[in-house]
C-alpha cells in the first residue's frame, strides 16, 4: 500500500499522478463505505496499492515531493476556468493540464 486515505477525490488524484508517471496501481476499499459501522471506519478508508513492490521507493518520494509542494497555491485551470487545488496536475472539472 502506497497512499490511503477517506476522501475518494484525493486517492483518485494520487492513482492519476501515479499512473502518469508509469506507476501501476489499484485501488482497494472502493465499495467499503457501506461497511461503515461494521468495521472501525479508517478499515473502509480506500487504500491505493502498487502493483510491483520494487517501484515503492521512488513511489513514494514521488509523493512525499507532492506533500512539500502542498503549500503551493491553487491554480485555475486556463480551458474552463475552474480552481483547483495547488496538488492537482490535471483539472478536476475538464482534465485540462495545469499550465
Amino acid at each position: 500500500m502506497i497512499y490511503t486515505h477517506e476522501n475518494r477525490l484525493i486517492v483518485s488524484n494520487i492513482r492519476n499522478i501515479l499512473q502518469r508517471r508509469g506507476f501501476e496501481v489499484f485501488i482497494k476499499n472502493e465499495h467499503a463505505a457501506s461497511l461503515i459501522g461494521e468495521v472501525s471506519a479508517f478499515d473502509s478508508w480506500l487504500e491505493l496499492w502498487l502493483v510491483d513492490e520494487n517501484d515503492y521507493a521512488l513511489a513514494s518520494m514521488i509523493l512525499n515531493n507532492l506533500q512539500l509542494d502542498s503549500e503551493a497555491d491553487d491554480w485555475l485551470c486556463s480551458k474552463c476556468a475552474e480552481e483547483n487545488a495547488a496538488s492537482f496536475e490535471l483539472c478536476w472539472n475538464c482534465g485540462t493540464e495545469q499550465g
